[in-house]
C-alpha cells in the first residue's frame, strides 16, 4: 500500500531534478538538451525504468532519464558544469525542506491522545496507521503522498553526492581529477553502477543517508 503513495514521488522527483539540469546548461549556451528533446515541461521525458524502480522501492534512491550535455559549450567548462550539476541537487534539497514545512503546516489538525499536537512523531504514528488500515480519508492520502514527495526529493539530493554515473556528483569529480583518472573513472563505470546498487540492496546507503532525511524533517517541521 505504501508503494501506491509513493508513485507520485519516485516519477516527480527524477524530473525535477533533471529539468533543472536542462535549463541550466541551456542558460550556460549548451544547445544539447535542446537539440535532444530535453528543454519540455513533459516529465515522461525525464523517466528511466530502472531509477524509477529503485526510486520506489527504496525511499527515494535512484535517478531518472540523464539529460546530456556538451561541456564543449561552455565558455568556462569547470564552471559552467559545476553549476550544471550541482544546482539540481540544490533544487531538489528544497523542494523537499519547502515540503516539509507544507506538510507541517497541513498536519495541524492530526491529534493521537498523548501525543504533542502537530508533533512531528504525532503524523509519523498517524501516517502509519493510516497506511496500516486505510480507509478512505482524501486530506490523508494528500499528506502521505506529500510526505514521500519530501522524502524522495531530500533522498534523492543526497543520493547524487556519490559519485557514480549517472549521478550529478559523477560528472562535478571528472571536473577536478587528472585525464588519467577520468579515463579510468570511464572504464569502470559499469562494474561502479553494480556495486552501487549492490550496496543499495544490502541496505548500506540508505543505512547513510536515511539518517540524513530524518534529521533534515525533524529540523524543518515547523512545530
Amino acid at each position: 500500500m505504501e508503494i501506491l503513495f509513493a508513485l507520485p514521488a519516485a516519477f516527480f522527483a527524477p524530473a525535477i531534478h533533471e529539468y533543472t539540469k536542462t535549463i541550466t546548461s541551456t542558460a550556460q549556451g549548451d544547445p544539447t538538451p535542446r537539440n535532444r528533446g530535453f528543454l519540455t515541461l513533459n516529465p515522461l521525458k525525464f523517466f528511466e525504468p530502472i531509477g524509477f524502480l529503485l526510486m520506489l522501492f527504496f525511499g527515494g534512491l535512484g535517478w531518472g532519464q540523464p539529460v546530456p550535455t556538451g561541456s564543449l559549450h561552455y565558455k568556462n567548462r569547470a564552471r559552467a558544469t559545476l553549476i550544471t550539476y550541482a544546482t539540481p541537487i540544490v533544487v531538489n534539497l528544497l523542494v523537499g525542506i519547502a515540503s516539509i514545512v507544507a506538510l507541517s503546516l497541513w498536519a495541524r489538525g492530526n491529534v493521537i491522545p498523548g501525543v504533542p499536537m502537530a508533533s512531528v512523531d504525532q503524523f509519523l504514528l498517524t501516517r502509519v496507521y493510516f497506511i496500516r488500515n486505510f480507509e478512505f480519508d482524501p486530506a490523508m492520502i494528500g499528506k502521505t503522498i506529500l510526505f514521500a514527495f519530501a522524502q524522495m526529493n531530500i533522498l534523492l539530493a543526497l543520493f547524487n553526492l556519490i559519485p557514480v554515473h549517472p549521478l550529478s556528483m559523477s560528472k562535478i569529480v571528472q571536473i577536478y581529477v587528472r585525464p588519467d583518472t577520468r579515463v579510468k573513472l570511464n572504464h569502470y563505470e559499469k562494474p561502479m553502477q553494480i556495486v552501487l546498487i549492490l550496496a543499495m540492496v544490502l541496505r548500506l546507503v540508505g543505512t547513510i543517508f536515511y539518517p540524513v532525511w530524518s534529521a533534515l524533517l525533524r529540523a524543518f517541521w515547523v512545530f
